[in-house]
C-alpha cells in the first residue's frame, strides 16, 4: 500500500509545493508591475505628453535643418526667422519672464505654426510638449508682440476694397455691423456698387469730349490696378497664413482682431527683408494681368443704395477731381 501513490502518479505533495512556489512568484511579478505601471498603480501619473523631443528641441531642428522644412512649417526660412525673434526682443515687444520655460524662438514658432496652417491648440501642445494651456498663453503672447511690430511696420491710413477680398470673422449677431467694412479713407469698389459716400466706383460708359474719355480711362486703369494691388496682398496673406480663411471660431474677438493684425505684420516684415520669397513672386507674377483690364469692363447692375441725392452728387465730384488731378498730373 505504501507504493500505491507512486502508481497513482507520484507524490502528490510534492507537486502541490511547486504550484504554490509558481503561483507565490506570479503573484511577486504582478506586484512588482503594480508597483511601477502607472496604468495600474494609480499613485504615479503618467505624463501625457511624453515625447523624446521638446519643444525647443523642435525648433532647433527647424532652425539646423533643410531649409524647406522650416519654410513649409513656419512660413519663413531660418535666418529671417531669427531675425524676427531678435528684432522682437530688441524693441521690447517680447520681453523674457525668467520663471518661464518657454523663450522666445519657442514663442514665436508656436504663432508662425498656428497661423501658417490653423492648427487646433491640442496639436500646438502636442507638438511643442506643453499644456493648452500653456500654448494658448504663449500664442496670445506672441500675437501682442507682433501687433507692437506692426505699429511699426503697418500704414494706419490705409484704402480697403470690397470685392470678396474679406477676413471672416466670428462674433455675435449684435456685434456684426461693428466689423463691416468701417474703417480707412474709402473704399475701392468695382462696378457693381454705386459710387456713393465711403465707396468709390470706376467711372461707367466713355461718354464726353475726347480728354473727359481720356481722365475717365486714366482714372479707371488706376482704380482698377489699386484693387488688384489690395486683391493680391490678400490673396498672398491668406495662402501664406490660412488661418485667415476663417472664421476663426475658437477665438475671442480681441484675438481675432490680432490674428489679422499678426498677419499684417509678419506680411509687411516679410517684405521689407525678403521681397523675393515664394509667395511674393507668385503675386509678382500677376501684376502684368492688373495692366491689361479693360477699364470699363462690362460689370453686374449696380447696387441700390439708399444715400441722399446730395450726398451721391458731393461724392461724384470729389471723384471727378480726383480724376481730373490724375490727368494734370500724367500730362503737366
Amino acid at each position: 500500500m505504501e507504493y500505491d501513490g507512486y502508481v497513482n502518479g507520484g507524490n502528490s505533495s510534492d507537486d502541490s509545493d511547486d504550484e504554490e512556489l509558481m503561483l507565490a512568484f506570479a503573484a511577486f511579478i504582478l506586484a512588482g508591475l503594480a508597483l511601477f505601471d502607472p496604468y495600474i498603480n494609480s499613485g504615479q501619473r503618467r505624463r501625457i505628453r511624453d515625447s523624446a523631443q521638446s519643444g525647443p528641441q523642435y525648433v532647433i531642428e527647424l532652425i539646423n535643418g533643410h531649409r524647406d522644412r522650416i519654410f513649409d512649417n513656419l512660413r519663413m526660412e531660418a535666418p529671417l526667422f531669427r531675425q524676427l525673434c531678435d528684432l522682437l526682443v530688441q524693441r521690447d515687444y517680447w520681453v523674457p519672464h525668467p520663471t518661464q520655460r518657454v523663450g522666445i524662438h519657442e514663442s514665436v514658432a508656436i504663432c508662425l505654426l498656428c497661423l501658417s496652417h490653423n492648427e487646433r491648440h491640442r496639436v500646438l501642445a502636442d507638438r511643442f510638449q506643453h499644456s493648452p494651456e500653456t500654448t494658448d498663453r504663449h500664442l496670445r503672447r506672441c500675437l501682442r508682440s507682433l501687433v507692437r511690430l506692426g505699429r511699426d511696420l503697418v500704414r494706419q491710413d490705409c484704402v480697403g476694397a470690397i470685392d470678396g477680398a474679406h477676413v471672416s470673422a466670428w462674433c455675435t449677431a449684435e456685434d456684426r455691423e461693428r466689423y463691416r467694412n468701417r474703417h480707412g479713407k474709402y473704399y475701392t469698389v468695382d462696378a457693381a456698387y454705386q459710387n456713393m459716400p465711403g465707396f468709390m466706383a470706376p467711372f461707367k460708359g466713355a461718354r464726353g469730349t475726347a480728354q473727359e474719355r481720356a481722365v475717365r480711362i486714366l482714372f479707371n486703369k488706376r482704380h482698377a490696378s489699386l484693387r488688384n494691388i489690395i486683391e493680391r496682398t490678400f490673396g498672398v496673406l491668406k495662402k501664406r497664413f490660412p488661418i485667415l480663411k476663417g472664421p476663426m471660431q475658437n477665438y475671442m474677438m480681441a484675438t481675432q482682431n490680432n490674428i489679422v493684425l499678426a498677419c499684417m505684420a509678419l506680411h509687411n516684415f516679410m517684405r521689407e527683408y525678403v521681397p523675393n520669397d515664394a509667395y511674393f513672386a507668385e503675386e509678382e507674377a500677376d501684376i502684368a494681368l492688373a495692366d491689361n483690364i479693360n477699364p470699363f469692363n462690362p460689370m453686374p447692375a449696380a447696387q441700390g443704395s439708399d444715400m441722399s441725392a446730395a450726398g451721391i452728387a458731393e461724392w461724384n465730384e470729389s471723384r471727378r477731381a480726383i480724376a481730373d488731378m490724375m490727368y494734370y498730373y500724367q500730362h503737366q
